[in-house]
């Protein structure tokens, strides 16, 4: 069995899939452990998480229960090695993949965020989805701490950016899955299965690492179409069969690609070049953004 572990929206189902056509056992979680199950089940329980998501993540939670037994079967002794598989992404243009993900659920906390900044209705998802990256652009520049730091936990949290304390939350809202990647290592790689990815250079996108309960290979999601003959060769030596990896875009052509395809373009190198982003410890160690 081989587990992928990994946050959202960083191309693990194409890996998914193809170890699935190899006839391997395979598991796909966003996080795992004790803390985390406790943690999605209070966040399904809920009122404000809608009915429509529950059902979409079903799965993948029972995905989790399963591979959080499977690891805590591999600390015994005698007990074989797990093999984990974990990516990582540059963080604005996943957080825009996020986004699309979630339009749905999302699109009419963004309206309301827009009216009420602006005193009207947005013309269009476009007009209001531009109101809160701006907002969001602002309160990332004025913290004293860079994107995964206690200083900038503390800023997003309890600052009050905005007059209007539902804005604040509506702005809380859409920020904290940009948030993920710059502290999800610690919280999904170290404290779960002891292994620092960050004390260890990459230097072309690819590491396999491990200790003694724990094999576990990092791939960088820009590897899998800019590397693929490569990243195929690390997988199968990892897996112990050919691999053969399928370029997959789920997000094309879902509601809401458009428009923030396009607020992206706008975007990305704005966040990028805030120093609280770029110099952080995330984008420093998996070399984001990448060199042009």
């Amino acid at each position: 069995m081989i587990i992928i572990h990994q946050m959202a929206k960083v191309g693990s189902t194409a890996i998914y899939n193809a170890l699935n056509r190899a006839g391997i056992e395979t598991l796909q979680t966003h996080n795992l452990g004790e803390q985390h199950l406790i943690h999605n089940i209070r966040s399904f329980l809920n009122p404000m998480y809608p009915v429509e998501r529950l059902r979409n993540e079903l799965g993948l939670f029972n995905e989790q229960i399963i591979a959080s037994k499977q690891i805590e079967l591999s600390r015994l002794p005698g007990n074989p090695r797990q093999k984990i598989i974990t990516l990582s992404r540059d963080p604005v243009i996943r957080w825009f993949s996020a986004l699309v993900q979630n339009f749905s659920f999302l699109k009419p906390n963004v309206d309301i965020f827009f009216e009420e900044q602006n005193g009207k209705p947005p013309v269009n998802d476009l007009e209001s989805f531009d109101c809160i990256f701006n907002a969001m652009l602002k309160m990332i520049s004025q913290s004293d701490g860079m994107l995964g730091s206690d200083e900038f936990k503390q800023h997003f949290l309890h600052t009050k950016h905005l007059e209007s304390e539902n804005s604040n939350n509506i702005l809380r809202q859409i920020g904290a899955e940009l948030m993920v990647p710059f502290t999800w290592f610690q919280s999904n790689i170290l404290d779960l299965i002891g292994i620092d990815i960050y004390a260890q250079p990459i230097t072309d996108g690819l590491l396999i690492t491990g200790n003694k309960c724990f094999d576990l290979l990092y791939i960088k999601f820009e590897n899998l179409r800019r590397e693929r003959i490569r990243t195929e060769q690390v997988i199968s030596e990892f897996a112990g069969k050919e691999i053969k990896l399928i370029s997959e875009n789920v997000s094309h052509g879902k509601e809401g690609f458009d428009a923030l395809q396009e607020l992206e373009d706008k975007y990305f190198p704005l966040f990028m070049d805030c120093p609280n982003i770029r110099n952080s410890i995330y984008c420093r160690h998996f070399n984001y953004p990448e060199p042009s």
